[in-house]
């Protein structure tokens, strides 16, 4: 049915202020959606912090953040040390083949110390230690530095 000269202006009046509310909320649904990823990557950092703690003090190393939850909380390198020798490695968990859902604890049983096991008939575990921050290379902190 075709509109009027009075209906069709606030038609027009009433499709122009819907833009213009359309426009608003997905700003905040972006800004809402920014702050919501900084807070879950701030929780994901502070129970991978948590979990370090109780493991380093001699916790037990159950209930431990996923390898997704480390990675996004910026703690991506898993920190062990081979019951043998005494070495303390770090293995990058974003290298893995595993699922993201995968608990950090779980991967003790297939961490192994190559030096310690070359030439024997069982291979030398490693136990956990916690998760790290990633380290920056020597060139990015000097120009982190010279700024």
């Amino acid at each position: 049915m075709p509109l009027s000269g009075g209906d069709r202006k606030a038609q027009v009046k009433a499709m122009r202020d819907a833009r213009f509310i359309a426009r608003e909320y997905f700003r905040k649904s972006v800004l809402a959606r920014s702050i919501g990823e900084l807070k879950i990557r701030e929780a994901d950092r502070l129970f991978c912090d948590a979990w370090t703690n109780v493991v380093v003090w001699g916790g037990v190393a159950r209930n431990s953040p996923t390898i997704g939850q480390a990675i996004n909380g910026g703690r991506p390198l898993l920190w062990v040390q081979c019951k043998r020798c005494g070495r303390e490695p770090e293995f990058d968990l974003r290298l893995l083949r595993r699922p993201a859902d995968t608990p950090v604890h779980l991967l003790e049983a297939a961490l192994f110390c190559e030096p310690c096991s070359a030439g024997r008939k069982f291979r030398a575990r490693a136990n956990l230690l916690g998760l790290r921050p990633e380290l920056l290379p020597p060139e990015a902190a000097q120009q982190k530095q010279g700024q």
